[in-house]
């Protein structure tokens, strides 16, 4: 292993001053370089991972982990279709939902919307929505007639508060003598919520299920049954039986899972997020790359004191570990000091980010086009072990062929001239 000599000699080395002050401001930069790479790929990583999980969690938590469509677009005795399917390891809620668009206006303003009829009682259960209401309640949600629900984003946008009116408008209405008339329904908001994803927080609209029911014309039907699942992960455990029991059931239609629903948008996220990985990977080849020319002046440098150590009985691989100890140094404390000023960015990114928009003004995360409201962050432990061990064997390898070349220095030739 390595002696208590090596370490001293490769310290003073490390600690250069003199003539030898350039290749000291090259390490300064190798290190810093290391530094920098490690710490943006720990922070891109952790706000990709970050946003792939608040969209997941908002996207199962709004449309739940299976879709159970039948054939035609509507069911009838969905009840008791909803308890057989209950009834299946592993699933936790079945709700009966019927969705349409609508064109939504408040006033002299106009949006379009995507309503959603649901239980009451489904409402307060779906956490997603009930723990996140700020203002109004979902307690009496459905007792009275025409109560609809919305977002945030949309109450902020047109000054809407509980009990102002909105006037939902379908194109799909009753055929007359005239022409088609367009539905037209008045709702009141009995309750807001803010969920932090842009879409859901200025699109979407609850109402009862009776009262959508008799908004869009399905009488005692629905479109289609939601299924939760324990674990979004145990779709594929679920499917097989899930499937057993409809056909049990006698009913006919499709079932599309989470994943088939979103199938193209993760994949985005993960060929982007792999994609960053190996894009950032380049600034710690790049420090590497620092790290050999650094070794390699240092060996020029310090020819004569290696001849003299090996006149002193130094062996070559001897040499090879001062210098091996010198180049894994500036690769440990430049991959140190990037997992650790990485990790603490990564738990502060809202913090900085609000600090830029203070000082600056300008926009750093907008929300209109990134559909989460804050900047998302997820330190995984995994990664950040990967992104280190990536730092560390570029490091250690880089330094391999300079403590080569400095353990192959000919003494006799180095101190002819001395």
């Amino acid at each position: 292993m390595f002696r208590s000599y090596e370490w001293k000699v490769a310290l003073k080395y490390l600690n250069v001053k003199g003539h030898d002050g350039f290749v000291t401001v090259i390490a300064l930069f190798s290190l810093f370089g290391i530094f920098l790479g490690v710490g943006a790929l720990i922070v891109t990583m952790s706000v990709m991972g970050g946003f792939r999980e608040e969209l997941l969690g908002k996207v199962i938590g709004f449309n739940g982990h299976i879709l159970y469509q039948p054939f035609g677009g509507k069911m009838e005795n969905y009840d008791e279709a909803a308890n057989q399917l209950s009834t299946v390891n592993n699933v936790v809620k079945v709700r009966p939902i019927l969705e349409g668009q609508a064109m939504a206006m408040m006033g002299d303003n106009g949006t379009f919307a995507l309503v959603r009829g649901v239980k009451p009682d489904d409402l307060r259960s779906q956490s997603l929505v009930s723990d996140n209401i700020v203002s109004g309640t979902l307690d009496d949600f459905g007792d009275r007639e025409n109560d609809i629900v919305i977002g945030k984003r949309l109450a902020d946008r047109y000054s809407l508060e509980i009990g102002s009116d909105i006037t939902l408008m379908s194109p799909k209405g009753r055929i007359t003598a005239f022409g088609t008339v367009p539905r037209i329904q008045q709702f009141y908001v009995s309750a807001i919520f803010e969920v932090g994803e842009y879409n859901y927080d200025s699109s979407y609209f609850f109402v009862s299920l009776p009262d959508a029911q008799n908004y869009f014309q399905y009488d005692d039907q629905v479109a289609a049954l939601e299924v939760t699942l324990t674990h979004a992960d145990m779709v594929a455990e679920v499917y097989p039986e899930l499937s057993q029991r409809i056909v049990e059931a006698g009913l006919a239609g499709r079932i599309i899972d989470w994943q088939q629903l979103n199938r193209s948008f993760f994949n985005a996220l993960q060929i982007e997020r792999n994609a960053m990985f190996i894009i950032l990977s380049l600034i710690i080849v790049v420090a590497v790359f620092n790290v050999i020319s650094t070794m390699i002046m240092l060996v020029k440098s310090k020819t004569r004191d290696i001849a003299v150590l090996r006149t002193m009985g130094a062996s070559r691989s001897s040499v090879t570990r001062i210098f091996f100890i010198i180049g894994s140094s500036i690769g440990f404390l430049g991959t140190f000091l990037g997992v650790v000023g990485g990790i603490y960015l990564a738990n502060h990114l809202q913090w900085v980010a609000d600090l830029i928009e203070a000082m600056t003004g300008a926009t750093v995360w907008d929300a209109e086009t990134r559909f989460i409201t804050e900047i998302p962050s997820k330190v995984d432990s995994s990664e950040v072990i990967a992104v280190t061990l990536v730092a560390l064997v570029l490091s250690l390898l880089a330094t391999i062929f300079p403590a080569i070349r400095a353990a192959n220095t000919d003494p006799v030739k180095a101190l002819k001239y001395e």
